[in-house]
């Protein structure tokens, strides 16, 4: 996160005591519980090393699988075109891959794409020919590539990372970020160019978008220098074009959709236009013909007739278009789009129309804090029914159940007790779950639950989005504020252990950014900016290590040692405490992991302080870490084992990574580049991992919307 991102931020929220409150929902890790016997047996061993406890762990990722079981997308899915066979071919823009779902709209596969030269970037747009032939805009690369029936993959023309409009013979010829692709029955592929740069002024046509058509010899001419008339305004005095969309029928007509000029039109073979509509649409998102050749547009339309103290409503539709240019609304998203809740075809993508006559439209939905959106396929018939080709059909919610019928919102915060109850902070939800070890969950102060209603600062343990922790007898901890709560194990009071606020810096005084508790009941917490503070059994609160606002990295004992950014925390069988440090690159301190002797002394565990974050396996500053997820202030969370391994969870990279206590590091769980969720052996497929806890022989761990676990080797 950038010094002036930071900047902007706290301008904005006045104190940087405000700007960590969503750190602290961020953190993970500890161990808890209340009011249950203590040392039940061990829990079962998994029966696979990497499995489902609760929860459904679909959002967005890369997995392919059963379509409506295994299988998720990113949520920057842009393009979708129709297989000769039934199959449908889909550009997974944020994976950088072009995937499949199979005509009985049963499995997802992935056709090609991934990592390494040649690879795919931001593809937009794919289309098939009659041959099953792939052809797709590779935006990033300013390319448009072949992908053959049996996946062989070459460039059909265009130069890699060159954006320029030289016609000429395949790879001889530019291209500048082709954003649609049409082919027609003779293998002609149309491709039109996306406008990445606005100016102004709105009167240059280089910035109007062009269609260039390539032949199925490979010859690249442009068939329209300029297809739109009216830009789009951006506001602040800008204006820009927004990208054309195209579509052949079945006798080969090239048709675009204008959301500049607002119209569908048709073109002759040497590029001329005539408009087929217009007048009706306001933001076209897809135009695509079904096997009757009858054209659909999708339009994110805003509805000016309802409006709301945020202004118009997003009401996108589905619209058929007459030959005589009619336009029959076929389907209408509901007013509630506002909430961005899941909705029907509130968040719309792409669409295409199957075999079966019926519209597949990709759309994006979220849970109630929109944190963890994920992708759905949704089949419309023309009476406006849909049903979910692909993806979860409701992913988050509150169910208090046993395993995949539970659903949970956003959980994050894990805490193990010793007698067998694994804590979840239910950030979406805001509540506290429990789950057993045969995947149960309950509500905390819920009837029916453990704890059926919590006496004391029960709205502050319950209502607020901080780690959690627990010592050896199994009380429950968190933070608010500069505060500690503690719940008593077996009394389900909630008391204030201590306010750290007489101690620190006054502007720093709500800055708590992680917490763990020792077999001894120790209560150990960390400062944003720098400081770790123990508080014993009776509240008595010290400086344990570092200094408040004295940003660093430096090893040594007490108050000697320099810490940046602190994060999250776990303790030892020994007593020994670990913290992640460098939680953000701001100060240009690489993230790390410290340890903190019962003495006070302090050692860098793994990781370069001296190196920006990333991924690497090794040993001390060998190892490089990825600590923040920045698109929701999600960090990682420490958990340690009984030999002394420490464990992190990486949402950033999808990963969990193991540190011995020599300081050797590997990726235990997950791999880097694949997200969803994938049980069996490991390292398995997770998707963004965020609190994890321990108990024997195995690790908890919370993803999207679900708790996993893992059976230590």
């Amino acid at each position: 996160m950038p010094d002036t991102a930071l900047n902007e931020r706290l301008q904005r929220i006045g104190l940087l005591a405000a700007l960590v409150i969503p750190m602290l929902t961020a953190c993970g890790g500890g161990s808890g519980d209340s009011g249950e016997p203590p040392a039940p047996p061990p829990p079962p061993a998994p029966a696979t090393a990497v499995s489902l406890l609760a929860g459904n762990p679909i959002s967005d990722g890369n997995q392919d699988g059963a379509s409506k079981n295994s299988a998720s997308f990113s949520t920057r899915v842009a393009g979708m075109a129709l297989g000769p066979s039934g199959e449908v071919l889909i550009a997974d823009t944020g994976n950088n891959l072009i995937r499949k779902l199979s005509a009985n709209q049963e499995q997802v596969s992935t056709l090609t794409g991934g990592t390494g030269p040649g690879a795919f970037n931001a593809p937009t747009a794919v289309a098939v020919d009659a041959a099953g032939n792939t052809y797709v805009a590779d935006t990033g690369n300013h390319l448009v590539r072949k992908i053959t029936p049996a996946g062989a993959v070459t460039t059909l023309a265009g130069q890699a990372g060159v954006c320029a409009n030289q016609d000429g013979a395949g790879t001889s010829a530019t291209l500048c970020s082709p954003s649609s692709i049409a082919v027609d029955k003779a293998g002609s592929v149309y491709v039109a160019e996306a406008t990445s740069r606005f100016d102004s002024s709105g009167t240059d046509p280089a910035l109007a978008g062009r269609i260039r058509k390539i032949t199925a010899n490979g010859t690249v001419s442009t068939l329209v220098g300029q297809a739109s008339q009216s830009p789009s305004n951006m506001g602040y005095g800008f204006t820009a074009y927004k990208p054309l969309l195209l579509a052949t029928d079945s006798a080969g007509t090239l048709y675009s959709a204008d959301s500049n000029d607002q119209v569908i039109r048709k073109y002759t073979a040497d590029g001329q236009a005539t408009v087929v509509s217009g007048g009706r649409f306001r933001n076209i998102r897809a135009i695509t013909f079904d096997p009757a050749d009858r054209l659909f547009v999708l339009d994110n339309v805003l509805d000016s007739s309802s409006t709301t103290v945020f202004g118009v409503i997003n009401q996108p539709s589905i619209h058929r278009v007459g030959s005589d240019g009619s336009v029959t609304t076929l389907v209408r998203a509901q007013a509630a789009c506002i909430t961005f809740a899941v909705s029907d075809l509130c968040q719309p993508l792409a669409m295409v129309a199957k075999a079966d006559g019926q519209l597949l439209v990709a759309e994006r939905s979220y849970g109630r804090d929109r944190l963890n959106p994920f992708l759905q396929l949704r089949s419309y018939t023309e009476q406006g029914t849909y049903t979910v080709a692909a993806g979860p059909v409701a992913s988050t919610g509150t169910n208090d159940a046993q395993g995949a019928d539970a659903r949970f919102d956003n959980p994050w915060s894990l805490a193990a007790s010793p007698s067998g109850t694994l804590y979840v902070r239910d950030k979406g939800n805001g509540t506290i779950r429990t789950v057993q070890s045969d995947g149960v969950v309950r509500t905390l102060g819920q009837p029916g639950g453990q704890c059926a209603s919590i006496t004391g600062l029960s709205n502050e343990l319950l209502s607020r989005e901080f780690a959690l922790a627990t010592d050896g007898a199994g009380n429950l901890y968190t933070t608010i504020d500069s505060r500690i709560l503690k719940m008593g194990n077996n009394t389900c009071e909630v008391v204030l252990l201590a306010d750290l606020k007489p101690l620190m810096n006054r502007f720093l005084s709500n800055a708590l950014t992680g917490i763990a508790a020792d077999t001894a009941g120790n209560v150990y917490v960390s400062t944003y900016l720098g400081a770790i503070y123990k508080v014993d059994t009776k509240g008595t609160a010290t400086l344990f290590a570092g200094s408040e606002g004295t940003v660093g990295h430096r090893d040594g004992t007490g108050q000697a040692a320099q810490f940046s950014w602190l994060g999250q925390m776990a303790t030892d069988a020994a007593g020994n405490v670990y913290v992640v440090d460098g939680l953000y690159y701001s100060a240009k301190l690489g993230p790390s992991i410290r340890k903190i002797t019962p003495e006070g002394v302090v050692t860098t565990l793994a990781g370069n302080p001296n190196a920006a974050p990333g991924h690497a396996d090794g040993t001390g500053t060998a190892a490089l870490f990825s600590v923040d997820w920045r698109e929701s202030l999600k960090t990682a969370s420490l958990a340690v084992d009984k030999n002394g391994n420490v464990y992190v969870s990486d949402p950033a990279n999808s990963v969990i990574r193991k540190i011995t206590p020599a300081g050797q590091v590997s990726t235990l769980v997950g791999q880097v580049g694949r997200k969803g969720f994938a049980a069996g052996d490991l390292p398995g497929v997770i998707n963004r991992p965020g609190g994890i806890a321990i108990r024997d022989s195995v690790l908890y761990a919370s993803i999207a919307n679900a708790v996993i676990q893992v059976k230590l080797p």
